[in-house]
């Protein structure tokens, strides 16, 4: 059975009819936002993350506890601990620090085998270590003063150290 060349004819323009109001309606279909539009809609609704390494709550926990966490890593935090028996988990550094009528005890937990914090405690007069050895960076009339705290042990520093010199510690270092 042969197609009559009229036949094939209607069948081509059909064909090429029904495509081309295919593409037709494709092109009509709602478009998407210019990329402009996308950026300001996407900037309206969700904040950019920058991390800056702020410690946080910093502000809240100077007034409640009277000693200032600038910045970290993330690897060494402040605990909830108040005193010597609280910070026991072998994770722990515990460092005091004397205040005008008391000493008080400030708990960090390391979670890494290294981390940093820099923070402002004045008066601090012992660094007891236990997992992890410390570097802890201490400021006395001007002057910067680096001290390497073992493991498990007690380092004295600041007015008890080396220097003798009321000293305010501005840097907790784990290294290892």
């Amino acid at each position: 059975m042969s197609i009559s060349p009229a036949r094939k004819t209607f069948l081509g323009g059909l064909t090429a009819a029904l495509v081309l109001g295919l593409g037709a309606t494709a092109l009509a279909l709602p478009q998407s936002a210019p990329a402009a539009e996308r950026a300001t809609a996407a900037a309206d609704t969700m904040p950019v993350a920058i991390e800056d390494f702020s410690y946080p709550d910093a502000a809240k926990i100077q007034q409640e506890r009277g000693i200032i966490l600038k910045r970290g890593d993330g690897h060494i935090s402040l605990t909830p601990a108040t005193a010597l028996n609280q910070c026991v988990d072998p994770s722990n550094i515990a460092i005091e620090a004397r205040k005008p009528t008391t000493s008080v005890v400030y708990c960090f937990k390391a979670t890494a085998k290294s981390g940093y914090l820099t923070l402002e405690l004045p008066d601090a007069f012992n660094i007891w270590t236990q997992d992890h050895p410390v570097q802890a960076t201490l400021t006395a009339e001007g002057k910067e003063t680096v001290v390497n705290a073992p493991a498990d042990d007690l380092t004295s520093v600041g007015e008890s150290g080396d220097t003798g010199l009321r000293s305010t510690l501005v840097e907790i270092r784990v290294t290892g």
